[in-house]
Parts: structure tokens; sequence; C-alpha cells
């Protein structure tokens, strides 16, 4: 991101249209209303869908053990007086008209909040099954039944929550990724490794350090010469920002909407999500959504901005809650202490001596009171020390 700085050339917001019916679009409304914002204030949603919590879709949903997640309890949207407009994407944004153009016409705004979210990255020519939405859930789970032979490539969150999810139901699971361990990028090596005993134990076959090198059908054959047949193929590679419908406009895109520290990619135009990019930084975490729907709302409100908060992730593979706080570096020491009586992991991670994240196995009386230690820096002997403990 540029050191510019963006100012909105208008003190007059009378009308607020968020792009993106999910989980930062809706905080964005929610968050605005909240704050005391009285104008008029338009959702545009891509999908055929009111606003659902798509973290389920690998979980409890692929199981088949709930309906969809609704992010607003009984889909009433009446507290907000918003208008929503669901299946209705957004193609183009005109910021020198100040209008966003949809599949069903045009809509003017003041105020306009980018929260598209992202679409799933494929492997080239393999066509299998993603998981993004409510008909990619659905769809993948009618392909699973006990016996099946399902091939997950990629062990990210997403690939390794959706193996987990596959072996409840019965199914023989693979998962095949280039990188050394599972959730790799996320954690480390030192805690992949944690990550992969713990799929190991539950029957799934790792194919790590190893990529495919020919496909034939679902039949896939890797770097290390081996060949694997599969009777479901799921890409789980991870997502892309959704803003190919921004290409040629004014906004700049860099992984993601370029944003100031604020939010801003342009005069009275910000973006918040996955979608967004702040300060050379875009993360997909769902807490990271309703923290930047915030501080976009006070903003363009013209209020205080909230404190930042650490950086909070989770994870439900198996019988293991996987919890994280903070962002640590790539090259920062790792500690894995035993905590309480059933020895659960917890990964201390610190740079200089300083404390800058926690990840936990079913360890959160361990890991959420750390937040604040995070935040501060603390020292990472007395960490260790009040853990062990």
């Amino acid at each position: 991101m540029t050191s510019r700085t963006i100012t909105r050339p208008d003190d007059t917001i009378q009308r607020i249209v968020v792009v993106g019916a999910g989980l930062g679009g809706l905080r964005t409304v929610e968050r605005l209303r909240h704050r005391g914002y009285q104008g008029q204030i338009v959702l545009l949603g891509g999908e055929r869908h009111l606003p659902y919590d798509r973290p389920p879709l690998s979980k409890q949903m692929l199981r088949a053990e709930v309906e969809p997640f609704w992010l607003r309890p009984g889909n009433d949207f009446s507290a907000l007086d918003v208008t929503v407009r669901i299946d209705d994407p957004a193609v183009e944004l005109d910021v020198e008209r100040g209008v966003i153009v949809t599949r069903g016409g045009e809509v003017a705004y003041d105020a306009a909040v980018i929260a598209t979210g992202a679409v799933p990255r494929r492997v080239p020519g393999v066509g299998g099954l993603v998981l993004r939405t409510l008909e990619d859930a659905g769809q993948l789970r009618a392909s699973l039944a006990p016996g099946c032979r399902l091939g997950v490539i990629g062990a990210g969150l997403i690939g390794c929550e959706v193996a987990a999810s596959a072996r409840a139901i019965g199914a023989e699971v693979a998962v095949i990724d280039v990188l050394a361990g599972p959730l790799i990028r996320v954690v480390g090596p030192k805690v992949a490794g944690l990550v992969a005993e713990l799929h190991a134990e539950r029957g799934v076959t790792l194919h790590l350090g190893t990529g495919i090198t020919g496909v034939s059908g679902r039949r896939l054959t890797l770097q290390d010469g081996t060949e694997h047949e599969f009777d479901v193929v799921l890409e789980a590679i991870g997502a892309a920002p959704d803003t190919a419908w921004l290409a040629g406009s004014a906004i700049e895109l860099d992984d993601g909407v370029d944003c100031d520290a604020d939010g801003r990619a342009a005069p009275n135009v910000y973006a918040v999500g996955d979608a967004a990019r702040w300060g050379g930084r875009r993360s997909e975490h769902w807490t990271n959504a309703g923290q930047q729907a915030d501080h976009v709302a006070a903003v363009i409100l013209e209020q205080e901005r909230p404190a930042a908060d650490v950086a909070y992730w989770w994870s439900d593979q198996y019988d293991i809650k996987l919890q994280g706080l903070g962002q640590p570096g790539a090259d920062d020491d790792v500690e894995v202490v035993r905590w309480g009586p059933k020895s659960r992991p917890v990964a201390v991670y610190s740079a200089g001596g300083r404390l800058t994240g926690v990840v936990g196995f079913s360890a959160a009386g361990a890991v959420m009171r750390l937040r604040a230690d995070i935040a501060a820096g603390a020292d990472v002997n007395e960490i260790l020390d009040r853990l062990a403990s």
C-alpha cells in the first residue's frame, strides 16, 4: 500500500452501499446502526441466500448435523432497517459517479464498503469439488459415504476440517499437500507436526511435501511417483479475493483491495474481510471481518476508532478445538508445553524474548487468558513459567 492519505470529499453520507452479504458485510451494517447511523443502507449479495456463517460448512453441516447457520436469528433484518438485495452480484464500481453497477441495475452511494469475500483457488486440470458456499457443502456431503475414498488437495484449515468431518462419516481420506506439514503457514513446522499426528492417528493418509504431476479422471499421480484413485476429490488449496468485478475500476488491487490503515481504498470506498488488504496484509480469519467492519463503521461516521484487538482463529478437528492468538512471524521461536490435567499441547511463540502468539489443542483455559499478554509483548519466560505452574 502506498503512503497516500485518502479523505472524504463530502461530509454528507445519506446512503451507504455494502457489497457482499457475508459476515463482513452484515457486521458492517450492524456496526453502522449500533454506532448511530440513521441514513439508508443497501446490502448487496451475490448468492441467493441471506447471510450465513461459513465455518460450519466444513464441519457440522458437512456431517449433516445442523441446518445452515444464519447470521441473523430468524433471518430478521427489520431492526437494521436495511434494504437487502440478494442474488444480485456487483459487476462494476464507478468511483467517479459514486455508483455500484449490479446484474440488476445501478445503485448510487455516498459511501461504499466492499465485502465480497473470496473464491476458491483451483488446481489446474483436476476439476474436483470446492467448498465455499451452501451449495458446495451440499454437493460434497452428497458425495461422501462410509467407505468412500476422498482425496483432499491442500492441508490448510478447510482441508484439515473436511478430512476430519469425512472420517467421522466413515470415508477413507487422503490429504495431499506440497508443503511439509498441515497448517504449516499458520502454525509453523513444529506445531504442524502435531497436527499431522492428530490426523494420522484418526486414519488419514498424509502425502506431504509432494505435488500432483498427472490427472486421469479421479486418478492422481504425485511427484513421488505414486498413483491414487479416489471417488471424490476436493480442491482445498486456499482462496483468492473476490475482486474480479473491480478490474478496470479506480480501485487498486494487490491480492485484494489495497487499503490504508483505516480500510480506505478510494474516496468514500472501503473494504473489509477476505477481499481486503489493510496495510499490506490480508487475513481470512472469521474474527478479522468483524473487527474491520467495526473499524470502518467508525471511520465512515468520523467516530473514535476501536482499539486494535489481538488476532484470533480457531478450527474444530475431530474432538480437538485448535485455538490461536496473535500473529507470530515465520522465524519466531516456538516452545511446546503440556498444559492441564490432560497434558494438552500449547505452543508458545516469541521473538526477542517477547510473547507473539499462542496455539492450543483444546486448551482454551491456557490460550484465551494470554490475549493481554500478547498485546503487551510479555516476557515469554514468565508465560512459560505460568503455564507450567
